[in-house]
């Protein structure tokens, strides 16, 4: 199967109804690969076989989700980062991750460091895309914003297996006071909803706590797009523009949920290869394994994510950036490791060039982690790299 077809590929469902019954026409048995739709097991392909009538939705979904949005549509209220989901995460197959040029900013004050950190009018995000009307915020008084970080777009190939991830798993290996003495903490983060306290499963700081919360979000943040409201604080369900809303019909939203819930994780490489074996005991030896656990327990069993979806402080000290409620600046969710071979550059904001450069980026609680493999010899090092890019 040619991948790279594959993720360019664009159905255009608000072309023609004729073009999209014929892909929802294309359906494999059993969820087995046929031509440009992806098996189980492969890059873009679904979680687990799909009868007929599952396929048939999943493809749906997949059409929304590649879907190119118009002003017509609702896009853009007036700013937006992209016109479709698939133009941020694209790599290496739909659903994947996003390169630098796709990074967007997030801008705030932190009164040149000495704080108390405050939000911009209208928030943190600052779109790409905006009418001439519409100037950058940290533009109209030069004092407004003093500090911005780069956002990196995460792969949310595995997203339903990430959503399904027990709270209890995730909470369980909290240690806030490090009362094992490893120098490394690890909290979760607790998003208020109507009075609840709930673990986020999503972004950079972990500010999402399910698959839908993550979609409304995105719709809102990236598209500039009204979603149907469900009581959640998430997402923006009204806005100002001449477009009926939801933006985002309910049939539709369900339709992408439905997909990103069931679009599989990346593959394991697979690799027999010696070096690979030893690389993997490195990762546990030096004391990668205590942030990006292998596996953590779902519904359905242990997910091997390479995460334990806890915020780390991985950044040097002095450092400044976005400051959220129960996420300080410099703490980031560490993030899952599954498929990373396909997802450079690294970090929050791309700052790894590469799997080393990512490494020895790592600084705060991961000191101890990267002073460790520093010290490795060169053939160490190569295995452990050999490692990660078999995940």
């Amino acid at each position: 199967m040619n991948i790279l077809r594959f993720q360019r590929w664009s159905i255009g469902l608000g072309s023609t109804s004729l073009c999209v019954a014929a892909v929802w026409a294309f359906v494999p048995p059993q969820g087995q690969g046929q031509g440009d739709i992806p098996g189980v097991g492969e890059l873009g392909g679904p979680t687990r076989p799909l009868n007929p009538q599952e396929m048939a939705q999943w493809l749906r979904g997949r059409a929304v989700f590649d879907r190119n949005f118009h002003k017509s549509d609702g896009l853009g209220n007036p700013e937006m980062n992209a016109d479709s989901c698939r133009a941020c995460h694209q790599d290496p197959v739909m659903g994947g991750a996003g390169g630098l040029e796709l990074n967007v900013s997030r801008f705030g004050n932190d009164n040149g460091g000495a704080g108390p950190f405050t939000d911009l009018t209208g928030g943190q995000g600052l779109s790409k895309m905006r009418p001439p009307y519409v100037g950058g915020r940290e533009e109209h008084d030069p004092t407004t914003a003093d500090v911005f970080e780069q956002r990196q777009t995460p792969s949310i190939l595995g997203a339903g297996l990430l959503d399904e991830i027990f709270d209890a798993a995730i909470l369980a290996n909290e240690d806030p006071s490090d009362t094992n003495t490893d120098g490394i903490y690890g909290v979760a983060r607790l998003i208020d909803v109507g009075g609840i306290p709930e673990v986020g499963h999503f972004g950079w700081k972990g500010q999402i706590p399910h698959l839908g919360d993550f979609i409304r979000d995105a719709m809102a943040g990236e598209c500039g797009m009204t979603t149907p409201d469900n009581g959640r604080p998430f997402g923006q369900s009204t806005d100002t523009d001449a477009v009926a809303d939801p933006e985002l019909s309910p049939g539709e939203f369900l339709e992408v949920h439905f997909f990103l819930l069931l679009l599989g994780p990346p593959p394991r490489g697979g690799s027999n290869d010696p070096a690979v074996a030893q690389g993997e005991a490195l990762f546990t030896s030096i004391g990668c394994a205590t942030c990006h656990i292998p596996s953590m327990l779902g519904p359905n069993g242990p997910v091997p994510l390479y995460s334990n979806l806890l915020l780390h402080n991985v950044m040097p000290g002095g450092f400044r950036g976005m400051v959220e409620p129960g996420a300080p600046a410099g703490f980031f969710q560490t993030p899952p490791l599954w498929g990373i071979r396909h997802t450079a550059p690294y970090l929050h904001d791309g700052r790894g060039e590469d799997l080393t450069g990512a490494i020895l980026a790592h600084f705060g609680e991961a000191d101890q982690v990267r002073q460790n493999f520093e010290a490795l010899t060169a053939p160490e090092k190569e295995a452990l790299i050999l490692f990660l890019e078999d995940l």
